[in-house]
Protein backbone atom coordinates (compact mmCIF):
# COMPACT_ATOMS: atom_id res chain seq x y z
CA UNK A 1 0.00 0.00 0.00
CA UNK A 2 2.73 2.23 0.81
CA UNK A 3 4.14 1.62 -2.59
CA UNK A 4 1.32 2.62 -4.65
CA UNK A 5 0.97 5.86 -2.66
CA UNK A 6 4.46 6.91 -3.21
CA UNK A 7 3.66 6.30 -6.78
CA UNK A 8 0.70 8.40 -6.46
CA UNK A 9 2.80 11.12 -5.21
CA UNK A 10 5.32 11.53 -7.11
CA UNK A 11 3.25 10.97 -10.31
CA UNK A 12 1.49 14.08 -8.79
CA UNK A 13 4.28 15.98 -8.24
CA UNK A 14 5.25 15.65 -11.83
CA UNK A 15 2.37 16.85 -12.97
CA UNK A 16 1.81 20.10 -10.90
CA UNK A 17 5.66 20.54 -11.94
CA UNK A 18 4.80 20.05 -15.73
CA UNK A 19 1.97 22.20 -14.87
CA UNK A 20 3.91 24.64 -13.68
CA UNK A 21 6.85 24.71 -15.99
CA UNK A 22 4.30 24.84 -19.47
CA UNK A 23 2.76 27.94 -17.41
CA UNK A 24 6.34 29.69 -17.39
CA UNK A 25 6.73 29.11 -21.15
CA UNK A 26 4.02 30.35 -22.30
CA UNK A 27 4.74 32.82 -24.81
CA UNK A 28 3.62 36.73 -24.97
CA UNK A 29 1.24 37.80 -27.95
CA UNK A 30 3.41 40.06 -30.23
CA UNK A 31 0.30 39.81 -32.49
CA UNK A 32 -0.28 43.27 -33.77
CA UNK A 33 1.86 46.76 -35.32
CA UNK A 34 4.79 47.86 -32.78
CA UNK A 35 6.53 51.06 -33.59
CA UNK A 36 9.47 52.60 -32.91
CA UNK A 37 12.26 55.84 -33.87
CA UNK A 38 15.76 55.36 -33.40
CA UNK A 39 19.01 57.12 -34.17
CA UNK A 40 21.20 55.35 -36.65
CA UNK A 41 24.12 54.96 -38.44
CA UNK A 42 26.11 53.17 -41.25
CA UNK A 43 29.42 53.03 -41.99
CA UNK A 44 31.19 55.36 -44.43
CA UNK A 45 31.35 53.84 -48.22
CA UNK A 46 33.44 54.41 -51.06
CA UNK A 47 30.52 55.27 -53.27
CA UNK A 48 28.67 57.84 -50.33
CA UNK A 49 31.78 59.58 -48.90
CA UNK A 50 34.17 59.02 -46.46
CA UNK A 51 31.86 60.08 -43.47
CA UNK A 52 29.75 57.87 -41.29
CA UNK A 53 25.81 58.26 -41.76
CA UNK A 54 23.84 59.09 -38.86
CA UNK A 55 19.99 59.45 -39.99
CA UNK A 56 16.84 59.82 -38.07
CA UNK A 57 14.17 56.84 -39.04
CA UNK A 58 11.62 54.52 -37.61
CA UNK A 59 10.46 51.30 -37.69
CA UNK A 60 7.33 49.49 -38.02
CA UNK A 61 7.06 45.10 -36.83
CA UNK A 62 4.03 43.99 -38.09
CA UNK A 63 3.60 40.50 -36.19
CA UNK A 64 0.79 39.09 -38.42
CA UNK A 65 0.84 35.55 -37.43
CA UNK A 66 2.27 33.92 -34.49
CA UNK A 67 2.30 30.24 -33.75
CA UNK A 68 3.06 29.28 -30.09
CA UNK A 69 6.80 30.78 -29.65
CA UNK A 70 7.19 32.17 -33.26
CA UNK A 71 6.23 34.72 -35.87
CA UNK A 72 6.13 36.44 -39.16
CA UNK A 73 4.98 39.70 -40.39
CA UNK A 74 6.71 42.66 -42.23
CA UNK A 75 9.01 44.61 -41.06
CA UNK A 76 9.11 47.97 -42.56
CA UNK A 77 11.62 51.57 -42.08
CA UNK A 78 11.93 54.84 -43.09
CA UNK A 79 13.95 57.82 -42.92
CA UNK A 80 12.14 60.90 -41.12
CA UNK A 81 10.32 62.73 -43.63
CA UNK A 82 9.99 60.02 -46.20
CA UNK A 83 6.50 59.54 -46.52
CA UNK A 84 7.44 55.37 -48.76
CA UNK A 85 8.36 52.63 -46.15
CA UNK A 86 11.00 49.73 -47.07
CA UNK A 87 9.59 46.26 -46.85
CA UNK A 88 11.17 43.58 -45.40
CA UNK A 89 9.80 40.29 -44.25
CA UNK A 90 10.72 39.37 -40.22
CA UNK A 91 10.46 35.94 -38.80
CA UNK A 92 10.77 35.60 -34.95
CA UNK A 93 11.04 33.43 -32.06
CA UNK A 94 10.66 34.37 -28.48
CA UNK A 95 12.69 32.08 -25.56
CA UNK A 96 10.58 29.36 -23.84
CA UNK A 97 13.40 30.40 -20.61
CA UNK A 98 10.66 32.95 -19.64
CA UNK A 99 13.50 35.69 -19.78
CA UNK A 100 11.40 37.78 -22.51
CA UNK A 101 14.10 37.37 -24.85
CA UNK A 102 13.35 37.73 -29.02
CA UNK A 103 15.86 36.71 -31.38
CA UNK A 104 14.45 37.70 -34.88
CA UNK A 105 15.83 37.44 -38.56
CA UNK A 106 14.77 39.96 -40.81
CA UNK A 107 14.79 39.27 -44.83
CA UNK A 108 14.39 40.90 -48.24
CA UNK A 109 12.18 39.60 -50.91
CA UNK A 110 14.92 40.95 -53.57
CA UNK A 111 17.89 39.02 -52.37
CA UNK A 112 18.29 35.54 -50.96
CA UNK A 113 19.90 35.26 -47.04
CA UNK A 114 19.46 37.33 -44.02
CA UNK A 115 19.15 41.34 -44.38
CA UNK A 116 19.93 41.90 -40.44
CA UNK A 117 20.17 40.35 -37.00
CA UNK A 118 18.13 41.67 -34.49
CA UNK A 119 17.98 40.99 -30.86
CA UNK A 120 15.31 42.06 -28.45
CA UNK A 121 13.61 41.32 -25.04
CA UNK A 122 9.92 41.81 -24.88
CA UNK A 123 9.04 43.45 -21.04
CA UNK A 124 6.41 45.49 -19.56
CA UNK A 125 4.30 45.88 -22.94
CA UNK A 126 7.31 46.76 -25.01
CA UNK A 127 9.89 45.34 -27.57
CA UNK A 128 13.39 46.62 -26.74
CA UNK A 129 15.47 45.75 -29.99
CA UNK A 130 18.76 45.97 -31.15
CA UNK A 131 19.10 45.81 -35.31
CA UNK A 132 22.21 44.64 -36.90
CA UNK A 133 22.53 45.06 -40.96
CA UNK A 134 24.34 42.31 -42.46
CA UNK A 135 24.47 44.16 -45.40
CA UNK A 136 25.70 47.58 -44.63
CA UNK A 137 26.92 47.48 -40.90
CA UNK A 138 23.70 50.05 -40.29
CA UNK A 139 23.27 49.45 -36.71
CA UNK A 140 20.62 51.06 -34.05
CA UNK A 141 18.41 50.70 -30.91
CA UNK A 142 15.12 51.36 -30.21
CA UNK A 143 12.03 50.89 -28.36
CA UNK A 144 8.80 49.37 -30.21
CA UNK A 145 5.49 50.07 -28.31
CA UNK A 146 2.08 48.95 -29.57
CA UNK A 147 -0.39 50.55 -32.00
CA UNK A 148 -3.50 50.66 -30.72
CA UNK A 149 -6.20 51.26 -33.63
Amino acid sequence: MTRYMTAGAAALATTLTLGTAALADTAPDLRGTWLGSYTTVSPSHYQRGDEPRFNQAEWMLDVQIQEDNVFWGPSKWRREGDAEWTENEATGTISLDGSGSIGIIETSPMIIGANALIDARYEDGKIYADFRSLRNGTTYSTVLERQVN
